[in-house]
Parts: structure tokens; sequence; C-alpha cells
């Protein structure tokens, strides 16, 4: 009442404020009564013919580089033309109205109609039979859009075709993504199209990150490949409507590492109205890019080794290198041939590289240095000769190899009725001689005396042989060697002489051979190799702190005596110094190296073949490099596998200096 009083007097603007209160309110329940009641059918209907769909987005994957900071895997934008179907609806429905069969109608006329000039002719729409008009709904759309698709073809000036099944089927499945015309467009197409002005024909041009690796098949093992995999990973939301073109790691660090290089997806959700075409979107979750993975790999290394086996005379060459530093566990190569480019299965094989990527003789999918597993040869000879010094074994101590009667220029030895044949001469050997003519009569008589292959098997134990060491590739094998029991139960002394000179019931991988040459070298610590140095974020202004991968862990140690070790290492030095030495091929790379050559016989479906080798560790004065050599096949292990292994010494040599010295040319992609 109090108000009214106010009013009631004379006040002129008091009343011109009620007046605008007044007609403000008025405004207002006028717009509440518009919405909620005229237009109430409207908004309802709206609502109910509309729809929201979850679209799952791929993070940017990680890349993975080399300890110096060369990328090895790698994004690089790809530019794809989409076609957005919901901009074209209009010209759909004009194009199935053209398409519509019709016919002919006469019509009866009054007579003033006719005398006025009336036509008596007309068309009308025929009547459809049952599943008659989607057909013609499908093919005008097809039409129209594949008109659009010409259009871009004329200005790329690159031919280009419509699948009428694949794009018959993302509209009735997937109308509300837009339709990818091209993908992965060079960028003379990208300014050509860049040039012309299509956003009234429904193209947009769309940038997503493509997995892209420079430097080829290098390192092509380790790195592993990837395969196209939409599906969600751990932590993920499980169901989405439609999920964006994404990637899975199968091998390699790709696989053992997806969860981290793949990062976290992200999403948004479309809105659609009743035919299905998108509305609007709103990204909800948005994506978390994948960590960047750093190995302890040198990109120069790995290519030296690589380089150095395609020089081998065969084609597609079975072979493997592994260089490891003796004392961190680095491994700064992990070469295996033959290999394939990765790249092939983000831009697609080849024929011809489909068919070699399936052919088993090839084996390309094979990591030989870590997932094939090989007999030793005399490379195994080490081990004997080790067990047999600590079982007190003299050096200097003569033993004189019988010749062979079937061959007088080589040496034989009898294990009760079982021959041993000998690549040494016939003739007076010591230790040192022996390991460097490679005498199997030498290490069989000294592995047969008492007590020393149970040293060897205990030596073999502390190298873990048999055992698997966990790099993260899923392509590891763990080899096999007798256990103390099984040395025990239907034993002969032939199966004592067989693993004496790296044959009979072990098998090993060169990966294993390193962990074992590093052992040799460094005082007699078993590391557990390391090939990843860190993870750390893609965003280099986070606050996120790296994963540092430990160096040099101990995995186990031999427990011989310094003595032994340095008696061996001397006799390995002989091995590639002295004339008489079956590794001089890796003379000349400025290191003093110490190696021990190799060669195992097999027999596969009948036919012999060999595995030659050649271990090796250098500078003799303070060891610092293993490299370990592996040819399937190969000549000797002093002839195929010592002239890589000098290859990689030479690399090594320039190893302090160009460290940090990223590559400035890749392969051409």
């Amino acid at each position: 009442m109090i108000i009214f009083d106010q009013l009631k007097r004379n006040d002129s603007q008091l009343q011109l404020l009620t007046i605008m209160l007044c007609a403000s309110l008025a405004v207002l329940f006028a717009g509440l009564w518009w919405v909620q009641i005229v237009n109430k059918g409207r908004y309802q209907e709206s609502l109910e013919i509309q729809s929201s769909r979850s679209v799952r987005l791929p993070a940017v994957r990680g890349k993975i580089l080399d300890r110096n900071g060369a990328v090895l895997a790698d994004n690089r934008p790809s530019y794809n033309i989409n076609l957005y179907l919901e901009d074209l609806s209009g010209a759909f429905k004009k194009e199935y109205t053209r398409a519509r069969p019709r016919r002919v109608v006469t019509n009866d006329l009054p007579f003033w109609k006719d005398w006025l000039g009336f036509t008596t002719v007309s068309t009308q729409f025929t009547k459809l039979k049952d599943g008659q008009a989607q057909t013609i709904a499908r093919d005008s759309r097809y039409r129209v859009a594949n008109g659009v698709v010409s259009q871009v073809a004329d200005v790329l000036k690159a031919p280009l075709t419509l699948d009428y099944t694949n794009f018959s089927r993302h509209y009735e499945t997937r109308l509300s993504l837009p339709y990818p015309v091209v993908s992965n467009i060079s960028s003379l197409h990208l300014a050509r199209f860049a040039e012309e002005s299509f956003n009234s024909r429904g193209l947009e041009l769309e940038v997503q990150p493509r997995r892209v690796y420079p430097f080829g098949p290098t390192a092509a093992h380790v790195l592993g490949y990837l395969r196209k995999d939409d599906s969600s990973a751990e932590g993920e939301e499980a169901f989405f409507w439609y999920r964006m073109p994404d990637y899975r790691g199968m091998v390699g660090i790709e696989g053992g590492f997806d969860q981290q290089l793949r990062g976290r997806a992200g999403a948004k959700s479309v809105q659609v109205n009743n035919l299905g075409y998108r509305q609007n979107e709103n990204i909800w979750s948005p994506v978390e890019p994948g960590q960047n993975v750093v190995l302890t790999l040198d990109l120069k290394i790995q290519q030296a080794a690589e380089a150095s086996i395609r020089k081998l005379p065969v084609p597609n060459a079975h072979a493997a290198v592994v260089v490891m530093e003796v004392e961190s566990g680095d491994l700064l190569a992990v070469a295996s041939s033959p290999s394939a480019d990765p790249n092939n299965f983000i831009k697609g094989f080849t024929k011809p590289e489909l068919e070699r990527w399936h052919d088993d003789k090839v084996g390309v999918q094979k990591n030989r240095a870590t997932g094939e597993q090989y007999q030793a040869g005399s490379i195994f000879k080490t081990i004997v000769a080790l067990a047999a010094l600590e079982n007190g074994l003299n050096p200097q101590e003569i033993y004189r190899v019988a010749a062979n009667p079937a061959n007088p220029n080589k040496g034989v030895i009898y294990v009760g009725k079982q021959k041993f044949n000998d690549t040494a001469p016939p003739g007076d050997y010591d230790l040192r001689r022996a390991l460097l003519r490679s005498s199997n009569a030498y290490f069989i008589t000294n592995g047969l005396r008492p007590g020393v292959f149970e040293r060897v098997v205990e030596l073999s134990q502390r190298l873990h042989l048999g055992e698997r060491i966990g790099l993260p590739l899923m392509q590891e094998a763990a080899g096999h060697f007798p256990s103390a029991k099984r040395i025990h139960a239907n034993w002969t002394a032939g199966s004592t002489a067989n693993i004496c000179i790296g044959q009979g019931e072990m098998d090993v991988t060169p990966l294993q051979m390193a962990v074992m040459t590093s052992a040799l070298a460094n005082g007699g610590k078993v590391l557990w190799p390391r090939l990843v140095d860190r993870r750390e974020s893609s965003d280099l202004a986070g606050l996120e702190p790296p994963t540092i991968y430990e160096k040099g862990r101990i995995r186990d140690n031999l427990g011989v005596s310094q003595r032994s070790l340095k008696l061996l290492r001397e006799a390995m030095l002989a091995e590639t110094e002295d004339l008489e030495g079956t590794g001089n091929n890796v003379l000349g790379t400025g290191f003093r190296v110490c190696g021990k050559t190799g060669t195992a016989e097999r027999t596969e479906q009948g036919e012999k073949k060999n595995t030659t080798w050649f271990i090796s560790f250098a500078p003799y004065e303070k060891p610092r490099f293993a490299v370990v050599v592996m040819v399937e096949n190969g000549k000797s292990g002093g002839g195929t596998c010592a002239p890589i292994a000098k290859d990689v010494y030479l690399a090594l040599k320039n190893f302090d200096k160009l460290a940090g010295a990223i590559p400035l040319t890749a392969a051409a992609q």
C-alpha cells in the first residue's frame, strides 16, 4: 500500500519508472507464453527427433628417439579432404525428386476450362513398390556426391573414384561423420585444393597426425610396427558410437610401450537430427598425447651394423648384430636382417612387399637378435676355458691333438665310440693356441675332466642361459641349456662333449651372447641389457618428470677369479692378433680387439646348414664395447662375421665425438 500511495503523488519520474517496469514484465511473460505455450509442440518435436552420438578421438602418438635425439618414429601432418554429407542434403532431395518416375495423366475437364484453354494432360509421380524408393534415394545421393568428387579430381588433376558400396555404407551407418574423399594428399594437391573454394560443396580440409619412420627399415625390429585398431585402451571408456582411425603397437617398442606411446584418447558428442545429419558437436574429454620413449640405441652405430650386413653376398641374408656397453649394459645397436619398412603398415604394402612379408623363407618378421635361437658353436668354448681354469687347468699344459685317419690334415677325438672331427690340425696345443685355432679335441678333453662340466653348468646358470632377459620387444626367445638335474638323467659323455663345443642340447640368442661377452670383459658382472633410457612428456613445457630406467643393473656374477678372466682375455686377443688366429679380419679398427669365432652345424629337413659367429670386445686395455655378430649359413666366423664386426668398431671410433649430433638426413618417404 505504501507503493501505491507514492504513485498517487505527482512524481513523474517514479511513475515513468513504474510504467517501464510493468512493460518489461509484460514482455517477459509474453516471451514465456510464446515459448512454453505457442511453440511447445515444435520444441518437443525437436527434442524427440534429435539424439547424441559419442565419438572416440585418438591421441597423438609419442615419438621414439635414439640416445642422441634422432627421431626414429615420428608424427607428420596428413591432409585429408572430407565431404560433410549434411551440407548436401538439399541437393540429395532435389536429385531424388528429379529421379522419381512419373506418368502422364489425361484429365476430363469441364467445358469452360476446356474453352479457356486449360491442358488436359499432366504428370504425376508413380507409386513406388517396396524398396524402390530406397534404391532411387541411394542412387540419387551417389550421383550428387560423385559429382562433387569429380570436381575435386578436376581441381587436383588426379584420378578419383567414389566407391558406391563404401559410400552407401557410410551414409547408412556413419552419417554424422564426414566421408573421406582422399587421404594424405601431397603438397602439390594441397596447394591446388587451397586455391579453390569448396565451402558450398560440403568439402573440408582436415589435418590428422600420421605415423612415419624417417629412416625406413633401420632398427625396424626394435621399433616394431602398428596395425589399425580402434578399440579402447585400458582405462578408457569402452562404448562409443564411432571411433576415429587409430593404431595399436604390435611388437617392438611400439608394442611393448603401446599404452604409454598412444596416450589417452579423448571424446566428443555429436548431436544429430532424425535423419542422422550432424547438427553440432562438443568435445567433452580432450585427448592426452602419448609420451616419448628415448632408447639407448645410437642411430649411427645401428646404421653401420645394418649397412655391413647388406654387403654380404647373399640377398636377404639372415644375420644379427648386437652392440652393448660392457659396464652400463646399454644396447647401442640391435640389428636383424632381413627387415621390412614399418611405414608399409601406414601407407600400405605393394604386392611384392606383401609377398616378401609373408614369405617364411625370407622371414622378415623374425628378430634374429633376440627372438631366434641358435647353437653357439665354438664361441661357447670361452666358458669351457673359464670353467677349466677355475678347476685348476694349467694354461701352459700341452695337449696333443691326434690326426684324423680320414683327413690327416685335421685332428680328431673319440668319446667312447662317438667320433668328433676337429677343424684344427693335429699337433701340440696349450690354452692360448687351442682357443685361437678353436680345437674341438682340446676343449672336449678338458671339459670331460672331473668337475669341469659341473662348473660349465654353473657358469651357464649364472649367465641365465635358457631364460628370457625381458626386453620390452615382445620378440624374445629363452634358448635352452641343460639343468643340473638333466645332466644326471640319461646323460652321456658324448652329450657333455657336444656342449663343450657349443652344440647338442643348447641354444642361445645373439643378445644372450652379448651379455656373456660383456661379462667376460667387465670382470664377471652379468648385466641386465638396457634398451630404453627414459620415458618423457611430449610437451616440452610440461612439468611431468621423466621416468628414468636404471643403467648398469647387475643380474648376477660369474664368480670367477680375475686371473682366470685375464688369461682368457689374452687368449681372445691372440685370436685376432696372432697369425694363426681365425679372427684376423677384425684388425685395422684402431682398437685392440679380443674375439672368438665360431661355427655350429645343424640339419634342417635333411639339409646340412651352419651358424657362424664372432663375439668380441674392445679395447683390450679397458674394455668398453661388446660386439656380437651372427650370420646364418656364413662361410666361417672369421671370414663372414669378423668383417661385419670391423665395420661396427670403425663406427664406434667416433662414438664419443658424435654423441649428441642429430642426423640431418633421413630416408626419403
